[in-house]
């Protein structure tokens, strides 16, 4: 899986609504959420940026040793709506 949550201008430029970012474990053990915090402009949770929606979960493994301190595993359930049919591709009018 591929997690970029550094290009947030880029996806919303290209017109993205929604980005479901992967895991960044949110740190996974203190006091690296304290960085991942300052690196990324969002290492967990939501936010709304101009139209677009991001949200980022802290994952529900572990990378590396097989533990979390500061950092709880989680499973996202997201539902999604659309209010109105208006979807055109790219280079469409």
């Amino acid at each position: 899986m591929g997690i970029s949550i550094l290009e947030l201008e880029e996806a919303e430029t290209a017109g993205v609504d929604l980005q479901l970012s992967g895991h960044t474990h949110k740190g996974q053990i203190f006091p690296f959420n304290l960085i991942t915090s300052r690196v990324f402009k969002i290492d967990y949770g939501h936010l709304e940026t101009g139209s677009l929606q991001i949200i980022v979960s802290s994952g529900a493994g572990a990378w590396g040793p097989p533990v979390r301190i500061g950092s709880v595993p989680e499973v996202a359930d997201i539902t999604v709506g659309f209010l109105k049919n208006n979807f055109t591709r790219k280079g469409e009018a």
